[in-house]
């Protein structure tokens, strides 16, 4: 059994795409799952503009990590801490072309799961 199975059902992902950039943007997305890595879906953001991503799974996954890139940027969050849940949840993160503390591309979890 893997460490990330559940009872809950994951519902979606809601990313927070962040373009603090003077110029428009296109930030890359992929939901990588027990079964594999989900379609990457392109997200093009117009400059200093905040924009809600929402990832829907097809059927009822086991989230691994989530996968992101703009610009020179490529990273990933690895999902942890669903695998004791018993009721659905849903995931957020923020995505960040410059973050405010070292204007840099910042992946994130956040810490709530509630739908």
């Amino acid at each position: 059994m893997s460490p990330f199975r559940s009872d809950g059902s994951l519902g979606e992902v809601n990313v927070e795409l962040r373009n603090t950039d003077e110029q428009a943007r296109t930030f890359h997305l992929a939901l990588e799952t027990e079964s594999g890595m989900l379609d990457w879906k392109s997200h093009h953001t117009d400059a200093s503009v905040n924009e809600q991503v929402t990832i829907t799974p097809d059927e009822d996954v086991s989230p691994v990590a989530l996968h992101g890139a703009v610009g020179d940027f490529a990273g990933s969050v690895n999902i942890l801490g669903v695998g004791e849940l018993d009721e659905d949840y849903c995931l957020r993160f923020h995505f960040w072309y410059a973050h405010p503390a070292d204007e840099r591309p910042q992946l994130a979890q956040a810490a709530d799961i509630e739908c």
